[in-house]
């Protein structure tokens, strides 16, 4: 009880809050705030998942994330070790958001793809009652501001915040200046994320500035695409790594859906006949994939 009252207090006297999605991009805020007087000033919640990919629907409520994590379950078939972690940090994000206290400005750390942007309108749509001052900072749109690397740029790096490497944020924190999200913008991405709480649909896409609703069949078309290139590079029709196709993809697709929902949706081609393989489809390491030599032509 005593340490519940002091991390109350101590949350009470903080000035901001950082609302983070992914742990690689919190895990890099973090280290970079740890040797400044944010460190003590200022709190990280960091919703550790990419929430692009997989349902969420009532992921505001347990039971929501129960359901997800029971997705992940049926769908990736990889080690799930960590998923009562990911569950509890899920619960511990969600609760600490909707505690905020009035007083506290609140940033949103985004970028431009479909998983941040979603965690952005979930957070508004959880602070819509809130008085709070809220403001976006996009890591995107914040590192070509301060820097200019034309390459960069049209290679859309940074893909995600969690590229960004933590010396840059801190400079991009310090450097852009922030302006209270408008009234407006704020209640219709709240209204978004109250949709997207209510949808089933399993892949969001980030296009011309807008959140979509994606086709699956069109991110397997790419997964068949590196397929193709890679066959083409080793010279030989023969099994390929099922990691070096999908860190393939992962390493060349616009869309940032993560390595896992990459392996899951190759193990639905292999189903569907897109693909032979050898091995185990346990995990990625444990099998090797080609293409249907048809569909190489």
């Amino acid at each position: 009880m005593i340490h519940v009252s002091r991390n109350e207090e101590k949350r009470g006297h903080l000035q901001m809050v950082h609302i983070v999605f992914g742990n690689s991009a919190g895990g890099c805020l973090k280290f970079a705030f740890r040797k400044t007087t944010y460190a003590k000033t200022e709190e990280i919640i960091v919703l550790p998942d990419i929430l692009s990919v997989g349902p969420i629907d009532r992921l505001q409520t347990k039971e929501g994330i129960e359901s997800r994590l029971q997705w992940f379950k049926e769908s990736y078939r990889d080690d799930f070790n960590n998923l009562e972690v990911y569950k509890q940090g899920m619960l511990k994000a969600i609760e600490k958001i909707k505690e905020i206290p009035p007083h506290q400005k609140v940033i949103i750390w985004t970028c431009e793809n479909a998983a941040e942007q979603t965690g952005l309108r979930i957070v508004l749509y959880l602070l819509q009652n809130e008085v709070n001052e809220v403001f976006e900072l996009n890591t995107f749109k914040a590192f070509h501001e301060c820097y200019t690397y034309p390459m960069l740029e049209a290679e859309q790096f940074p893909r995600s915040s969690g590229e960004l490497i933590p010396d840059k944020l801190l400079q991009l924190y310090e450097q852009c200046e922030l302006k209270p999200m408008k009234f407006a913008k704020r209640i219709a991405l709240s209204e978004e994320g109250q949709k997207l709480l209510l949808n089933e649909n399993h892949l969001r896409t980030w296009e011309y500035g807008e959140l979509r609703h994606s086709n699956i069949e069109r991110g397997d078309a790419f997964i068949i695409h590196c397929a193709k290139r890679l066959h083409k590079v080793l010279d030989t029709h023969d099994y390929m790594k099922a990691a070096r196709l999908i860190g393939e993809v992962v390493g060349h697709m616009q869309q940032y859906t993560g390595d896992e929902w990459i392996e899951y949706r190759l193990r639905d081609l292999i189903s569907g006949g897109i693909f032979d393989y050898r091995g185990v489809l346990r995990a990625m390491r444990r099998y090797e994939v080609k293409l249907k030599e048809e569909l190489l032509l």
